[in-house]
């Protein structure tokens, strides 16, 4: 489970995902379609454009039954 009700907590989410390279190479009117990251409990998110004309996002936690989890992970802890 993941609580962010914050706007700063998930702003920093995405723009910690984006510094670690964590962006689809998809992308729409020059905003990626995903940028990923991991709370600090250790949760994989995925947060998807939503708007590409405000840039806005819409983030969730990763399922467990999606293998790329995994490897958000791994490129987390820099072990990829």
């Amino acid at each position: 489970m993941v609580s962010i009700f914050s706007r700063d907590v998930a702003l920093n989410h995405l723009k910690t995902g984006a510094a670690k390279c964590l962006i689809s190479d998809r992308k729409v009117d020059g905003f990626p379609k995903n940028i990923w990251s991991v709370t600090e409990d250790g949760v994989p998110m995925e947060a998807q454009l939503e708007n590409p004309v405000l840039g806005t996002y819409h983030g969730y936690p990763m399922p467990d039954s999606d293998p790329f989890a995994e490897q958000v992970l791994n490129r987390w802890k820099g072990t990829e």
